[in-house]
């Protein structure tokens, strides 16, 4: 019986659109969440970026008053002998004291520094933006090649259970004397072929549900292949001037740039005088005297004249390691745009694949029945059927092939362009937000301390980059 191609195409996408579950079924989306959610690569940098957080924190209370205080409480005891006699006396003494320091200039070396973190941690949180792309890249072509592997297995079980009706049908004509012995032997080894086919589908299937588990964090049970292909920028230009502004990576080293320069600003400022205000305060008391309050106030000023020479190599060091970011910057860039132009080639291939190979099985549909029909007449053989039949196998394993490569190619689209995001994928996650943590912070202080205004202040600072 002659089968349309519409209905060729439509049973082959049926199949790989359609591995159901009524109960628990995944879809492409719910595996992404869970792999977002859930990576223990992005809980590890997520801590590495909290961390990165503390350092602004540190080098920002350098430009705050250091209040230290320093308590003593001793006792001395002496004996005295006088002419025969010995006297003892034990005389106790007490002391509180606070002191303070605040450095009101020092060429800008404390503020430099504390700029530099800042531009650290924005650094930090867009490498985290990139590190979630290829989680979600990773996790998206684990779930289309357990697809692929499913849909690989289902057809080479029924062209298994296909030859084995052939083999049967060739042995029964073989009996009653239609065809030869040779002709039953084709039979048996393309039967034979088959199953080798079918078990090396089931080990590949095998191993792309590990890559799943290691991916998502689960293993995977039914999956529901997307029917909705991704928005994807249209053209190679207009994919290239989204990832110039908003890759995540450019950005990175666009942040590690800036902090790179204000290394350098630093690295001369250290140099420069150093002007500190100091007070303190303090009570002694003791069974000798009466108690006594103390105070005093005082500039210090300080510089240094000679260091070996060690302040002009830093210079030159820091010098070299921004000429470094910045030639990186413009590498990256490259890389990137060599990124795209061979993810849209792909897409375009993958897609003239998938057309090509559509028009190839109704060809090999077509010609299979007809050798087939041949074959009952005697017109044919045995093996002029099975080659047709592997014929058609093929092309429509190509055709499963094609329809994942092109799915897939998409997502290498959005990951070239920095658009492979939770918010650019519409995907129903709270996004880790490291504001939270400075926040956290903040409403954990005194709302009237300087320490609160200061971190206060840190937040609106990474807010406006």
């Amino acid at each position: 019986m002659k089968v349309s191609l519409k209905s060729i195409i439509a049973s082959v996408t049926f199949l790989f659109y359609s591995i159901l579950s009524p109960l628990n079924a995944q879809t492409l989306s719910e595996a992404l969440v869970q792999s977002y959610n859930n990576s223990g690569l992005l809980d590890q940098n997520r801590a590495l970026l909290r961390a990165a957080d503390e350092n602004t924190i540190i080098a920002s209370s350098a430009l705050l008053p250091i209040v230290s205080w320093a308590a003593n409480f001793s006792g001395n005891w002496s004996e005295t002998d006088t002419a025969g006699s010995s006297t003892s006396d034990v005389v106790w003494r007490g002391s509180v004291g606070l002191n303070s320091s605040l450095t009101i200039y020092d060429g800008g070396t404390n503020k430099l520094a504390a700029d530099v973190t800042k531009q650290n941690v924005l650094a930090t949180r867009q490498g985290l933006i990139a590190l979630e792309q290829k989680v979600l890249n990773g996790a998206a072509s684990a779930f289309m090649g357990v697809l692929e592997g499913r849909e690989t297995v289902r057809l080479r079980e029924n062209n298994y259970s296909v030859i084995q009706e052939e083999l049967k049908a060739t042995r029964d004509r073989y009996e009653v004397g239609e065809i030869t012995r040779t002709d039953v032997a084709l039979a048996e080894a393309r039967l034979a072929s088959s199953l080798s086919s079918l078990s090396a589908a089931k080990g590949q299937l095998v191993q792309s549900e590990a890559v799943f588990k290691n991916a998502v964090g689960i293993s995977p049970q039914a999956l529901i292949s997307p029917m909705e292909m991704l928005v994807l920028p249209k053209t190679v230009e207009e994919a290239v001037s989204i990832a110039s502004s908003s890759h995540p990576e450019l950005k990175q080293l666009q942040y590690q740039i800036k902090a790179s320069e204000l290394t350098l600003k630093r690295i001369k400022a250290s140099s420069k005088a150093k002007m500190t205000l100091n007070s303190d305060i303090g009570l002694s008391d003791s069974d000798v005297q009466s108690d006594t309050l103390q105070a005093s106030i005082g500039l210090s000023l300080s510089g240094t004249i000679y260091q070996g020479g060690s302040v002009p190599a830093k210079e030159r060091q820091a010098l070299a390691n921004l000429q470094a970011v910045r030639s990186s910057l413009h590498v990256q860039m490259d890389a990137i745009e060599q990124s795209i132009s061979s993810s849209f080639a792909m897409l375009e291939v993958a897609k003239a694949s998938r057309a090509a190979i559509e028009k190839q099985i109704e060809a090999a549909e077509v010609a299979f029945n007809g050798v087939k029909q041949e074959a009952s007449l005697g017109a044919r053989t045995t093996l002029d059927v099975l080659n047709t039949e592997q014929e058609l196998l093929d092309a429509k394993s190509q055709l499963i092939n094609a329809i994942y490569n092109e799915y897939l190619a998409g997502f290498d689209v959005l990951s070239a362009s920095g658009l492979l995001t939770v918010e650019h994928l519409n995907l129903p996650v709270a996004r880790y937000n490291p504001e939270e943590y400075y926040k956290s912070i903040v409403n954990n202080q005194d709302k009237g301390s300087e320490r609160f205004k200061a971190i206060k202040n840190l937040l609106q600072e990474l807010n406006k980059d």
